[in-house]
Formats: structure tokens, sequence, C-alpha cells
């Protein structure tokens, strides 16, 4: 075997679907570049590949412009020139769940598999770090490389590695090339057709190539256009660059077989590659080079690597940028509201649409497959990496925010219809013609035992000043406790007739729905009956009690929670932290001059807005003085936005900030539940709440993660990659939760993304609600250009957050904390409706999954449309044994 080195060289392009212009421009260049490629594929056969990012989204975008095309692609597809796939999207993974991310490769195979062939290599340029089940996610779909560089450091690792996810399971990782995705396009190719190296990023009127630029009052930060730009081959600067280049991977490579990427963001392939190369042979002495494909090169990288290094769990090594030490993952905070609709729109569609179409699709209803299949794919459009980060244009997050409704509209009206099917065959013949039915329905596949909150449209003749709810057997009866009523006319719809209406009082109410069955139901009855009250929870002056917790509110609107069950008591819970924003959508720079403020100490208003047996409720209202802005005081916007400067202060002016918190505690809940509001009314700051745990013996934490749990550290040592960190910030999905093994706190949300436990003896849980920032894009390397007439990502207007406070017995396992965060996410389903005769008992459980700490991610029919997908994940360290209970017989299971 020869031992001569062989230089691949990858064409390839990173494609935003939205970032530096919105989506339709963004296309248009899109249609231009794929133009340009079939032509070149067509036409010229030594143009051995191209790599469309590994997406396929693209190709549906383009083909609605060029329909005419298909055949061409498909050809092209077939013959392994065009790779694309395995992804739909390139999500920025850890701000999606783990099931939108096998989707994403489950419709990226799809769409791939239609135009003729998937790419199986796991490439993942995007993203910032890299979840830890990504091995495995790799693996269940026949993939078994995977090529990123976020998130992994040539200080740790040459290019090749082994990948270990969380599961085991093993994938050969590999950072490409000494310069990433682009060191061919960056290092050869610019200098030799552009004259310019990596970090020559400035035109000279001078150089021609046609400048244009409208120049109308409203285009005045629009981008010039070079209509001819000017080119030339240079044949002594490609003698050096190429050697330069070839030296440079030969220090980082593994194997002989060395990767040139040959491509850039919104780059176009160029058929003056080939000519680079073949002039390039006369320079590389002993070393053959040609240009390649991305799955040939990995076959021939893992038939020749041997004794990698593993690296094993999450890859998130930050680097170290202009003195900090970072890995670009703020965007997790950058304009949240978009992340809080894409959890909303994720859990609807994953655990309420899914699940409730399919039970209803057995139970002999046609399964709504095209429905689900639009509203899949208009969420993972908005998952692409810089949409869903949000640090793009401002036009990106209108169109997001309208996308995520319609996901949203679309999993309500089908939840609607499914719920109906599954309605029109419980019987409840047994109650009289005129009673009023409430059915609960539980998406999580373990019992829940909550108190809810319903609205009733109780007919006038049935209207009573005291009510109660028994299930069918009237063994039991649950009080409610009644918060209000209203004259109400409900409009009944019907097929096939005219629109009716009916005279009610509009009834809002809680009542304790207890036992409701797993993935299933319960019926309860409306009863006319004396006041039945317990006693209140209000337990005393901006105090409130149950069996699990004693919360007492302070002056300050702090909180002091007595968990009864540890007796730990947690003070100084939920005050606000404001602070500068210096930075930008991918980082969070502190202004040199900072002003920290925090509601702390301060006075707040409280008052009792619900006293109930049930459910009790208390107003905060807190006011803070904040700075109107920031002031680079005579420093350099630049070196600042780098995070290397020294002189920018929050201002001196000052504007109000008030927020408002709800909380909320009813009879038997371990947590209290918090709705935070405020109307922003100011730029460049960063709000967060903060928890303080008290628990100093904690040294690491817990927070949720796709198809994960993963503990990180709180206190980082020399042998640390945050050591030296400033103010670092980290993922989660539902929770993040501090523990000392015999107590713990964690904090649960649906769609807040970020957070910090400080490195102190208050072992301090920072959320981050809000980042207000000026637009800046790293449109051109090494250089910045400002959007301040952009203001979306100032967050301006009203934000509304909802999270739990929830202080439990040992650690994040023994505490429940995950099935806890269903409450949050998938909340019990409450539905009015009459007597019916069905075949189905009037409570039943369709699906139950032992034991409580596996948790349930999908439920659907599969691809092939006549078979179930169940989709179960164990987060916990241990092995668990899986009993699953359901309510038809299968005919065959398999694994």
């Amino acid at each position: 075997m020869s031992n001569k080195y062989e230089i691949h060289v990858i064409s390839n392009t990173h494609w935003d679907r939205e970032w530096l212009y919105n989506f339709q421009e963004t296309r248009l260049m899109l249609v231009d570049m794929l133009d340009g490629l079939l032509d070149i594929l067509d036409n010229n056969q030594n143009y051995k590949s191209f790599v469309l990012d590994s997406q396929t989204v693209p190709l549906e975008d383009y083909l609605e412009i060029r329909p005419q095309n298909i055949e061409r692609i498909k050809k092209h597809v077939r013959d392994g020139r065009l790779l694309i796939g395995p992804w739909y999207t390139d999500p920025e993974s850890f701000s999606v769940n783990g099931e939108s991310l096998a989707r994403n490769l489950l419709m990226g195979h799809r769409v791939a598999k239609s135009f003729g062939k998937v790419m199986k290599v796991g490439y993942t340029p995007f993203g910032y770090g890299q979840n830890s089940q990504m091995p495995q996610l790799y693996r269940n779909f026949g993939i078994d490389t995977m090529l990123f560089y976020h998130g992994v450091s040539h200080d740790e690792v040459k290019n090749e590695f082994l990948f270990e996810g969380a599961d085991g399971s093993q994938v050969l990782g590999s950072q490409m090339s000494s310069g990433a995705r682009y060191n061919f396009y960056h290092n050869v190719y610019r200098l030799t057709v552009k004259g310019k190296g990596i970090k020559e990023r400035t035109y000279n009127w001078q150089e021609g190539g046609v400048p244009f630029h409208p120049a109308s009052l409203e285009n005045a930060r629009a981008h010039h256009s070079l209509l001819n730009p000017e080119t030339q081959f240079d044949e002594n600067a490609l003698k050096e660059s190429i050697n330069n280049l070839f030296e440079e991977e030969q220090a980082v490579a593994t194997t002989k077989y060395l990767t040139f990427m040959s491509g850039h963001d919104s780059s176009v392939a160029d058929e003056v590659e080939l000519k680079i190369i073949e002039a390039a042979k006369a320079y590389l002495n002993d070393v053959d080079i040609f240009h390649s494909s991305l799955p040939e090169l990995m076959q021939k990288i893992k038939a020749e690597a041997k004794d990698l290094t593993i690296l094993k769990g999450e890859r998130r090594t930050p680097k170290l940028m202009n003195g900090r030490v970072h890995l670009y993952s703020d965007v997790l905070s950058s304009r949240i509201q978009m992340k809080i609709q894409n959890a909303r729109a994720e859990y609807k569609l994953q655990r309420v649409a899914e699940p409730y179409s399919t039970i209803s699709w057995l139970l002999g209803n046609e399964y709504p497959e095209m429905q689900l299949q639009a509203a899949w794919k208009t969420l993972l459009k908005c998952h692409a990496h810089d949409s869903l980060a949000g640090s793009g244009v401002d036009d990106i997050e209108r169109d997001m925010l309208v996308r995520l409704q319609q996901v949203n509209n679309i999993c309500d009206s089908l939840t609607r219809r499914s719920l109906e099917n599954i309605q029109g065959q419980i019987d409840t013949s047994g109650v009289p013609n005129d009673a009023v039915i409430i059915t609960v329905h539980n998406p999580s596949p373990y019992e829940r035992s909550e108190v809810i909150s319903v609205v009733l449209d109780i007919p006038l003749n049935q209207v009573s000043q005291h009510y109660s709810l028994t299930k069918p057997d009237n063994i039991r009866s649950f009080p409610v406790q009644i918060v209000s009523r209203n004259q109400h006319h409900s409009v009944i719809n019907q097929p096939g007739e005219a629109t009716l209406m009916m005279a009610s009082e509009q009834t809002v109410f809680h009542f304790e729905a207890a036992d409701i069955p797993a993935l299933g139901y319960a019926s309860y009855e409306l009863k006319q009956n004396a006041n039945i009250n317990g006693e209140s929870l209000v337990c005393g002056k901006n105090a409130m009690e149950n069996d699990y917790l004693h919360i007492q509110i302070q002056t300050d609107g702090t909180l002091t929670i007595k968990h009864k069950q540890t007796n730990q008591i947690y003070d100084g819970l939920h005050y606000f932290e404001d602070s500068g924003e210096a930075g930008h959508a991918w980082m969070h720079i502190e202004p040199a001059i900072d002003k920290i403020i925090t509601s702390r100490g301060r006075p707040a208003s409280i008052a009792l807005i619900e006293d109930g047996f049930l459910q009790a409720r208390y107003r905060i209202k807190y006011l803070l003085d904040i700075p109107t802005g920031l002031d680079e005081n005579g420093g350099d916007k630049w070196l600042r936005l780098d995070g290397s400067d020294g002189s920018s202060k929050r201002n001196d002016q000052q504007t109000e900030l008030s927020i408002t918190s709800t909380l909320t505690l009813t009879k038997d809940s371990p947590y209290i539940r918090v709705k935070t509001v405020f109307d922003n009314p100011a730029p460049n700051h960063r709000l967060r709440v903060m928890f303080p745990s008290h628990l100093s013996k904690a040294k690491t934490c817990h927070a949720e993660t796709a198809f994960d749990v993963v503990e990180r550290e709180i206190e980082f040592t020399p042998e640390s990659p945050w050591y030296g960190g400033e103010n670092a910030t980290f993922p989660m999905q539902r929770f993040v939760d501090v523990s000392d093994q015999k107590s713990g706190l964690a904090v649960i949300n649906n769609g807040l993304r970020e957070y910090q436990v400080q490195d102190d003896k208050t072992r301090t849980i920072a959320l981050t609600l809000l980042r207000a920032y000026e637009i800046n894009l790293t449109t051109v390397s090494w250089r910045w250009e400002s959007h301040p007439e952009m203001e979306l990502s100032q967050c301006p207007g009203r934000q509304e957050f909802d999270y739990l406070i929830y202080p439990h017995k040992g650690d994040w396992v023994s505490g429940s904390v995950a099935q806890v965060a269903e409450q949050l996410s998938v909340p019990l389903i409450p539905i009015q409706t009459g007597k019916n005769k069905g075949d189905l008992p009037p409570e039943f459980s369709f699906m139950k999954i032992e034991p409580v700490e596996l948790i349930l991610s999908a439920v659907k029919q599969s691809e092939e449309k006549k078979d179930m997908i169940i989709r179960i994940y164990n987060p916990t360290e241990g092995q668990l044994a899986c009993k699953i209970n359901y309510f038809k017989l299968p005919k065959k299971v398999a694994f």
C-alpha cells in the first residue's frame, strides 16, 4: 500500500436558509447558485461532487421557483454528484429537543430518498457544540461518522477521534481540517483567484467590478453588489499557498487522507477549482490531489484511522476569543420569544397532536399524515441554526413567529379533531340526558393528579350557586373552587347545518383531577351541590402553605420556602438582576463599566389575588430603575464587539422597568408556578431571575438536553476548559437542577434555554429571561456590520415567561424533576361534553409506561403507514427495565 498523501478537495457551500438576508432574498440567491451548479454538473463530468451543506430543504425551496429542474436534480443525486442530507435543515441542536433532532434526520432522509440518495455522512458543521446523544442518533440512521468543529479543539485531539455518546455508541469524529469547512477556500482558492488572503476583507473602489447599490433613503444600509467581479489565476500564489496548506494539514492529520474543503457561507460552485487542482499537481511532490466526494474520503479515513482518542459525552469545549473563554453559545438567549414559541410548538406536535392522532387512528379514524407532515416541515424550517439562534436580521424573527404560530394552529386543530373522535367513543350513557360532562385527558404515560382550571359553558337551567364533580360511579365527589361567572352565549357548530347559539353562564373553576390514567382520560359529571370548602392555602400575611411547601413572600418580593419533607429552607429566592449588554447575538459581553441592578432590598408591591382551598395566588410588582442604553465612552465599537474593549459603559439616564410576577400554589403541588410579565423599556441589557439554592456542597448541576440529562461543573478547576471563563452560561431544555444529594432545587421552564449556576456559597441558579442587544452581523470576517435600525433584537414590548420553582428531596432522579416538568410542558386537557353511548369506558388508559423515570418522546404512525412507533428514552445513569401496557395487543413488536 502506498504511503503517498492523498488530498481530497471537497466542493461545498454552507447555506443558511436565512441569516444575512430574509428568506425570500436568500432563496433568489439559492436559485442562482443551484442554476450554476446544475449547469456545471450537466456539462463537466470532471466536477466530481458538491456537498449541499448536508441539507435537503434547499432543494424544496429551489423547486418552488424552478419546478422544471427536478429531473436534473434527481439525476445528479442518484449519481452521487449532488450530495444531499442526511438532515432536512441544519439545526441549532441545543435550542431544540431530542425528538426534533431525530425527526430532522428522518425528514432529511425521506426527502433525500425522494430525490434518489442520502449522503450517509454525519456532516454537522452547524450548531455551537454537540449533544451527548448525537452518536446514538447518527448510528440509528446508519451513519458512523460525524464532522464538526464547534465544541472540540485541536488542543484536545488531532483531526480524527472517536466520539462516544451517553449510551456508549461511538462514531468516527472529525474536525475536517486545520481550517474547519473552508481551509482550501480561504487559503488557496481566494489567494489564487481573488488575490486576497483569509484576513484581506476590504474593497477599494478602483478595483472595479461594476458596483451596484440602490441609493434611495430606505436602502441606505443595503449591500452593494459587484456585477462583474474581477478574477485572476495567480500561479505564484497557488504554489506558495498549496504547500503552506499541505504542511498545516499534515500537522493535524491522523491518516494520509487530507481534507481540503472548498466552500464558505453562501459560496457557489466554480469550475476553476478543477484548474487549481490540476495546476497544484506540479507544486506538490509525491502527493495525489484530486476533486473528490465526502463519502469517498470518509470511507478511506475510517479504514486507516487507528488508536484514536475517545471523547465522551457532550462536546462543548470553548475557545479563547480575545481573552474570553467562549463557544458563541449565547444565541441561547437571543430573541427569546422565538425559543419560547418553538418549545410550545415542539411539545404540542410531539406529545399532543401526534399521539392523539395515533390513538384516533387506532380507534378506526384516518391518520392525518399530510397535515402532520406540513406541521413538521414548517417546524423544522424554524430549526435552521441561524434562524432559531436569532443571529440574523429582523425579518427572520417576524417570519419565524408566523411559522411557529402556523405549527401551533395545525396542532390545535388536529388535537381537537382527534379528541372529538375519541370522545365520540366514550360511554357516559349512565348519566341524565342533560348532564354536563368533563373529560380530562392525560398526555403523559403515567398517572397524574393535579389541580386544574376549567372553563364550562353551563346551560342556564342548570346554573347553581355551588358545584361539585363526581365520577360516573358516584363514589367519590370532587369539590370545586369557583373563580368567576359571566353571562355567555355559546356558539354551537354542526356539519351541514346553520350555526346555533346557546344561552349559558361561563364559569371558571379549579378542581383536583385525581389519578388521571396514563395516556388516557377520566370523566366527571357536574353536580349542583352545597358549598364544600376546605382550609385556605393562605396561612398568614403574604404566605401560602400546602402539605409540601410553606412560602413566605418578603417585603422585597423574594421568597422564603420551607420544603417540609427535608426541612430545607430556601431563602432569598426569585429576585431580578439587570446588567448591561455590550455584546451581540452570539456572545454576551459585559460593558467595561457595568451597573448591576437587582430587586433585592427594594420594596415590592404584594397583593393577594386568589384565596382558596385548592389554589392561592399572589401578585408581586417589582420596580427597577435601569439605564436607557449603552455609551461607547470613547471606545472602539468593533473592539467592544470582539470582547476586548475596556471603555463602554451603561449610560446615566434611567427608565423604570416594572415587572409583575404571579405566584400560584395549588393544594397538592410540590412546586410554585410563576408567571412573569413586563414591557421592556430599554435596549442593551440582560435581565435574569435568580434562585439562591445555598446548597454549597453541590459541585455539579444537572440539566436536561436532547435525549439525556447531563452533569456539568459548577466549580471550574484548572483542568476544565471553562476555567477562567467570564460569566459563562450553559444550555438546557426544560430544567436545571442543583442538589447536594439530600436536598435539591430545580428551576423548570418551557422555552428558556440559558442558565448559570454561580460558583459561590449561594449556588445561585440564574435563569436568563431577556438579552437585548443591537444587531451587529459578522457579514465580513474580522469586521462588524451594524443595524441599529433593526430593533426586534432589543426585545421591545411585552415579554411573558412561565416557570416552576421546585424544591425536592435527593437528586433530580429521586426528586422526580423530569416528571414535574411534564406538568408544565404537556398540561392535562379538559373537555366539556354531554351524555354519549360508546364502546370505551368512562375512565381508561391507552398506554402506560413503567417505570416513570423513562421519558416518552414520540407516539406516531410509522413512515410505512401501517405500524405504530413508540420512542422512549432513559435519561438516568442506570439501566431500567421497561414495561409498556397498551390498550391493544400488538401483532408484532420490534426494537
